[in-house]
């Protein structure tokens, strides 16, 4: 329902700004599309942009019938482009437990996959074959990330009143969460055949670590996850 209901507020924008455009003399359509270019290029918000336009096409069909143009009413398009990019964003609020998961599985996993990757690049003889294996690898990124879901549950907050800070929870929960992990670790390890858990080449754990912290930094900012640890 909530879906259905943000598509029919986005089609009535998009309704009332074509409505708005036609009324716009040919100056400042030329305005609109100038800054809209630039705005685009500079990926503004889609959504966003609809509304500002919307509320600036407002002003100018209303303004134009007294011979007020776009420009005197923002100045230049650079100018109302500049204002525009530098208003403030405001603060995402803290990202579903999917998003905290695959973010802190991603850095967990990765930090491992790397450490078992430098640990056989230097490791002689038999040691050298006993790499992690790929089975537990991926164990390893799923249980790190629900790991690092539930301390980021339990993050303290430093500003809340003396004794509701929340630091002994966040103890005992990052405490439990290594728990888990290491005996989810231990588990797999011990249980799981080696003929389908195998070890893999030294160089193939650090491409796994390079390709998992790319992940980890282009998922946090493309989808703007926040509310994890780090």
């Amino acid at each position: 329902m909530a879906e259905t209901n943000t598509q029919q507020t986005k089609e009535e924008l998009q309704a009332a700004n074509t409505a708005l455009w036609e009324q716009l003399t040919k100056r400042n359509e030329q305005y609109m599309l100038g800054l809209d270019k630039v705005l685009t290029a500079a990926n503004y918000d889609e959504d966003k942009r609809a509304t500002l336009y919307n509320q600036m096409m407002t002003e100018l069909a209303e303004n134009q019938k007294t011979g007020v143009t776009a420009r005197q009413l923002y100045g230049t398009v650079s100018e109302c482009a500049e204002r525009i990019l530098q208003q403030p964003e405001e603060a995402p609020g803290r990202s579903s437990d999917f998003l905290i998961a695959m973010d802190g599985g991603l850095l967990l996993g990765s930090m491992f996959a790397l450490i078992s990757g430098i640990s056989l690049f230097t490791a002689d003889g038999a040691d050298a074959q006993k790499g992690m294996g790929i089975i537990s690898l991926l164990i390893n990124f799923i249980i790190g990330g629900l790991a690092m879901l539930i301390i980021s549950k339990f993050t303290p907050n430093p500003d809340a009143p003396k004794g509701k800070r929340g630091y002994g929870k966040y103890i005992l929960a990052t405490t439990g969460a290594m728990l888990i992990w290491m005996l989810a670790m231990t588990l797999a390890t011990a249980f799981i055949p080696v003929s389908i858990n195998r070890a893999l080449p030294a160089v193939a754990y650090l491409i796994i670590a390079g390709v998992g912290f790319a992940a980890k930094i282009y998922f946090k900012k493309r989808l703007r996850i926040t509310g994890g640890i780090f």
